[in-house]
């Protein structure tokens, strides 16, 4: 199998000495920063080499001899000829008829594996690979179904993993929150009650490793027990200062939360009694004032480094565990890579980022390099929400009320 383009056009990556930003290097000697417009040097030892390709020369065998044989001998064997010359025919016919029906197989399948090496998750008909297991993650488990009864999602836009592996999920229009066992069997439902505005719109939703579970409802914060749904404690928001809406949680169980309106964003540190531990404003409008920073989602990597990811922007942006601003990555665009809208994002255990956007869930490292997609069957519904456990499992909940987890392929 060839080399996947994507991946050796990104074998090396060098900063902007203007932005920062990440930039990829190309077989020339500047390239132009796709954020500020800087033109950047590339060393030649970065630029992708091209392969040498060297073309071998056939001697043609010399057959005169033997045909001038073959014309003498059919002058005396005329009706032996004929014979076999009809026996050669069928059989030459039935040979191409097999050739062309192997060979529209093996350009099916090699056609189907450079797609699959570019993430484009696509199924040929005809593809042998379209039988077998997707080459980069599957579904191994399935559960939930549309509806408002116990154990159904009407309008499932979140998930997350409890320390005891539970899975929680969210309905964001009735303040609908519901419990399963790992195994995907219902155990019970939180009714999570109005704000004093009638509000019980859900816009977060994060569990820590202390038996904890965070809802945002309203811009308030609520605390819940994950061992029977009781409530715990409720952090007011206070618009239009502080309206909590996304949020994680990082290894020593502090809360990480977003605030955004029309003209302010900024992201919130909480301890586990609501007591604010720091507060960044203009977290993304610092870097990019190009950025309507609205819509935007948090996570974190097992060190606190933190990971924004921007609707609007249709950016990720990185900072360290002090709110400093490290990088950035992606652009808009319909091409493997490129982001439509990311809402979601959520980093594994091995630093691998998930960002979930308008066509699909796709996975890079934290340099922003793309590294693959996870495979979407529609009938089951569009991707809502996701998060990943402590084993490296990734869980997606959809607009249809299914709740999928994925393995990676080879894990």
């Amino acid at each position: 199998m060839s080399a996947n383009p994507r991946d050796s056009a990104r074998q090396h990556l060098i900063k902007c000495p203007s932005c920062g930003a990440s930039v990829e290097v190309a077989d020339v000697p500047a390239v132009k920063c796709r954020y500020c417009g800087t033109s950047v040097p590339v060393p030649a030892e970065f630029r992708p080499q091209k392969p040498q390709v060297i073309i071998q020369q056939i001697a043609t065998p010399d057959y005169s001899q033997q045909y001038t044989q073959a014309v003498k001998a059919s002058s005396r064997a005329g009706c032996v000829i004929t014979i076999v010359i009809l026996v050669l025919t069928f059989g030459i016919v039935g040979y191409s008829l097999f050739a062309a029906t192997s060979s529209v197989q093996t350009v099916i399948d090699s056609v189907q594996t450079s797609l699959q090496d570019s993430g484009v998750n696509v199924q040929l008909p005809g593809s042998e690979q379209s039988k077998a297991a997707n080459a980069f993650a599957n579904v191994v488990l399935e559960f939930g179904d549309k509806g408002s009864g116990p154990g159904l999602m009407d309008d499932p836009r979140y998930v997350a993993i409890d320390k005891d592996g539970n899975i929680w999920t969210a309905d964001y229009g009735d303040g609908r929150v519901q419990k399963f066992d790992p195994s995907g069997e219902f155990e019970l439902l939180i009714q999570v009650e109005p704000d004093k505005n009638d509000n019980n719109y859900i816009g977060g939703l994060a569990a820590d490793f202390a038996g904890n579970l965070y809802v945002t409802r309203g811009g308030d914060l609520l605390k819940y027990s994950t061992a029977d749904g009781t409530l715990l404690k409720t952090f007011a928001g206070k618009f239009p200062d502080t309206s909590y809406e996304s949020l994680t949680v990082d290894a020593t169980n502090a809360i990480y939360a977003l605030h955004t309106t029309a003209s302010d964003n900024s992201l919130i540190k909480l301890d586990a009694n609501g007591k604010v531990l720091g507060r960044w404003d203009e977290i993304v409008t610092s870097v990019n004032k190009k950025d309507a920073a609205m819509e935007l989602g948090v996570a974190l990597d097992g060190v606190g480094n933190i990971y924004i990811a921007s609707f609007f922007g249709n950016q990720v942006y990185i900072y360290d565990k002090s709110a400093k601003f490290v990088d950035r990555f992606g652009q808009q665009g319909n091409e493997p890579g490129q982001f439509n809208g990311p809402q979601q994002i959520v980093v594994d255990g091995k630093n691998r980022v998930y960002v979930k956007h308008s066509l699909g869930i796709e996975q890079f490292d934290t340099s922003g390099r793309y590294l693959g997609s996870l495979p979407i069957d529609y009938q089951k519904g569009s991707p809502m929400g996701l998060t990943v456990d402590r084993e490296g499992f990734i869980y997606v909940v959809t607009n249809q009320g299914k709740v999928l987890k994925y393995q990676l392929a080879g894990k």
